[in-house]
């Protein structure tokens, strides 16, 4: 197999975010279809997955999903503005 599902059938021995042993497979396209950020870190042991990430996705969507996660305190800070945001159209 080659191209973008040649590592799927590779398994982690442990996923941080999931707590189980998980494939790559899925990793891959956990983000609505990008990586997650955690990939490089994960598999990095099993195979060259920064050549991997290079060859399969474009430059920003490597610095999409490459970018560290949202703190807790932005995420509450999102949410309440989005909440804000809705709580105002519907006023409309």
């Amino acid at each position: 197999m080659s191209g973008i599902e040649q590592f799927d059938a590779v398994e982690h021995f442990w996923c941080p975010q999931l707590g189980q042993t998980i494939k790559f497979a899925y990793c891959r396209k956990v983000q609505g279809g990008l990586p997650c950020t955690k990939v490089l870190t994960c598999f990095s042991p099993h195979f060259d997955v920064a050549a991997f990430l290079e060859e399969n996705y474009t430059p920003q969507e490597r610095e999409q999903f490459l970018a560290p996660p949202q703190g807790r305190v932005e995420r509450v800070l999102d949410t309440l503005e989005k909440v804000r945001r809705d709580k105002e159209s519907e006023g409309k």
